[in-house]
């Protein structure tokens, strides 16, 4: 019963004074996201979970700056003398990874809840595809814009992949335009191991008006995805950021960069106090991914149009929706200058 998985962790173990660009890059790739930072001695100082870069990314930290400057500087770790119950009472308590430590606080292993970390889950994942793609006309002609080939293998098929690749296999799709070309293509899903179950809009019902078609309402949050978004996103890492924050909605965001053309001037009154010549702006925009709590979902009118926008902006007052900076590549393919950049 007590199923406590030791992991490889030579990877996990980072020097406090590394960049935090750098850090991001090895959450990215390691297989349990959590950076175990050490110092010159390598005695265990802190840690960095894949939220805790996220929410320095919000505070517009350097990405440049030594990764100490983010660390949690009172990692829960276990002791090598600890007895076996007590480091699995530590690991379901926490539901994160935990380093084993000797007497001189050195690490001596990484454990996990195997059972934790390779469950299926039963969540919805929900793909917006009913759009017309008129924007990308005249591809979108005869192709529903999902089907668009990106490197040869369609859009949705690149967004199930990487739904599949978090062991998430409930999956609804909202169809209109070219519907049948899109549910022959895809199938029911049982040869991915997958369940497909598609939602028909008999008109346009925006981004969120097909949530209202929904049979059930679900009894835990659903994972929202607009079906011409190309990102990497750990879905999972998103599921435990929602249900920490205690938000009835989390949103995406993801950097978008703006060139202005001229010199942009600082005053102070009347007095100029900085010229900075033709600088990138960098804003966070929607990024198309959200997290929503079932009730919203009880609360919609059925078969009304509406977009995720206007649901938002309903919370935003209430201090009930959280946001989730995005570091991984992202998307959004809704023109012709988008599609060629996303082939490349």
């Amino acid at each position: 019963m007590n199923n406590i998985i030791k992991f490889s962790y030579t990877k996990n173990i980072i020097n406090q004074s590394l960049k935090i660009i750098d850090v991001i890059e090895i959450l990215d790739i390691i297989e349990i996201k959590l950076a175990l930072i050490v110092d010159d001695n390598n005695k265990l100082v802190g840690t960095i979970t894949d939220g805790d870069v996220r929410r320095a990314l919000l505070k517009k930290i350097n990405t440049d700056d030594e990764c100490r400057t983010i660390m949690n500087i009172s990692p829960i770790y276990a002791n090598e003398s600890d007895d076996h119950t007590h480091v699995y009472n530590l690991l379901k308590k926490n539901r994160i990874a935990i380093p084993i430590v000797d007497k001189n606080k050195k690490i001596t292993s990484l454990t996990h809840l195997g059972e934790l970390n390779k469950t299926t889950k039963n969540n919805i994942v929900f793909i917006m595809a009913g759009g017309r793609g008129e924007r990308l006309m005249p591809l979108t002609i005869d192709t529903p814009k999902p089907l668009l080939p990106i490197n040869n293998k369609p859009i949705i098929k690149q967004i199930i992949d990487n739904i599949k690749k978090y062991r998430f296999n409930n999956i609804h799709i909202s169809v209109n335009y070219k519907s049948e070309k899109l549910i022959n293509y895809l199938g029911n899903g049982k040869d991915q191991d997958l369940t497909f179950t598609y939602i028909n809009e008999d008109k346009a019902l925006g981004t969120a008006g097909a949530l209202s078609l929904l049979k059930d309402i679900p009894d835990r949050p659903i994972i929202v995805i607009n079906g011409d978004i190309l990102t990497g996103i750990n879905l999972e890492q998103l599921l435990y950021y929602h249900n920490s924050s205690g938000k009835k909605i989390t949103m995406c965001a993801a950097n978008h960069k703006v060139p202005v053309p001229y010199g942009t001037i600082e005053v102070d009154g009347t007095t100029i106090t900085e010229i900075e010549e033709k600088p990138l702006k960098t804003y966070l925009v929607n990024a198309g991914i959200y997290v929503i709590e079932p009730i919203i979902i009880s609360k919609m009118k059925k078969n009304i149009k509406i977009d995720m926008t206007e649901i938002i902006n309903n919370y935003v007052s209430k201090q009930e929706v959280s946001i989730y900076p995005l570091h991984e590549q992202w998307i959004d393919i809704g023109s012709h200058e988008d599609y060629e950049k996303a082939q490349k």
